[in-house]
């Protein structure tokens, strides 16, 4: 990345990142998941084709929300033969990986269900149209992640949901600036983790994630926006100047219903893109164009016939 592209990413020194496996008095992100994960789903690595077989019998299982297994022996050196074999079970688009190679240990969170995907899906594309309406932007301004293995060379590596960045993040190791990820009900704690590890281990350029929690009976939606915020402490060796912190949260009900303290769900210029021009606006969605994808969302899944897009569309 070029220096214009650098300047005005949040500056790394503000940021304390995740220490090596074992630092007395701090937990890595992967520790703090990894201790959510009960005894009964976590497994010694044997090979690639076992892990996919241990996949495959979690899916059969017929279980309707997430799923989360610990391997131990495992490192993202493997990472091309455990897409090979997950894709020979068509299951590679169920699974997303964390790796903490110090541990040699990977978190595999499996994702089943229409719902988790179609919400996830349609709310990008939201976001990617909010952010193309910018004034001087348009659908060429930011292009897609999807969900690409991003390193930490030799340390870690994880795969988000869906990610988007600017245009002038180009080549492999280039990173997003704005991450997405989606989870069902039990897994808010997870997802916080998730938030939480983007933040701080992308050194500043990824500089918001939003979680978006789907529960299905009865559907609701449950939506927060992260970003770095000041710790009110002086950076040290054990402090950080800068935390990951939920600015944002808003709760939609069956019907629509949207309850939080703030107006809208904003994402800041500055946390999109790395070069301004004058003083633009944020991307923004507001309570109404909440309530209207929220219950787009569940007509949609449901096929409920009340809904009618033509009369109710927010302009």
């Amino acid at each position: 990345m070029s220096r214009s592209q650098d300047q005005n990413l949040i500056p790394q020194d503000l940021i304390l990142p995740d220490p090596r496996p074992g630092t007395k008095g701090r937990c890595t992100q992967f520790e703090l998941q990894a201790a959510l994960i009960p005894d009964e789903n976590r497994f010694e690595y044997q090979s690639a084709r076992e892990l996919a077989r241990t996949v495959q019998m979690t899916v059969d299982s017929g279980f309707e929300e997430e799923y989360f297994l610990y391997f131990h022996g495992v490192t993202d050196s493997e990472f091309d033969v455990l897409e090979q074999e997950l894709r020979a079970v068509q299951l590679r688009t169920a699974v997303r990986f964390t790796f903490e190679n110090a541990l040699d240990a990977a978190i595999l969170r499996i994702m089943p269900g229409p719902a988790h995907s179609r919400i996830a899906g349609n709310f990008f594309r939201v976001i990617e149209n909010k952010i193309a309406s910018i004034p001087g932007h348009d659908i060429w301004s930011t292009h897609a992640f999807g969900a690409s293995l991003l390193q930490i060379p030799g340390v870690r590596s994880k795969e988000g949901h869906h990610a988007l960045g600017p245009v002038t993040r180009a080549g492999w190791d280039a990173w997003p600036s704005v991450m997405i990820e989606t989870g069902y009900s039990k897994a808010l704690e997870y997802l916080r983790l998730d938030a939480g590890w983007w933040l701080i281990n992308s050194a500043g350029k990824i500089r918001f994630v939003i979680i978006v929690q789907v529960m299905t009976d009865p559907l609701a939606l449950h939506i927060e926006g992260w970003a770095m915020s000041d710790s009110g402490h002086r950076q040290t060796r054990q402090t950080s100047a800068l935390i990951p912190s939920c600015e944002q949260s808003f709760e939609i009900d069956e019907e629509g219903v949207v309850t939080s303290a703030s107006s809208a769900l904003c994402i800041p210029y500055d946390c999109i893109f790395d070069e301004r021009n004058g003083d633009p606006p944020n991307a923004v969605l507001n309570k109404a164009e909440l309530n209207f994808f929220a219950r787009w969302m569940f007509h949609l899944l449901t096929g409920n016939s009340s809904f009618n897009i033509i009369s109710e569309k927010v302009v």
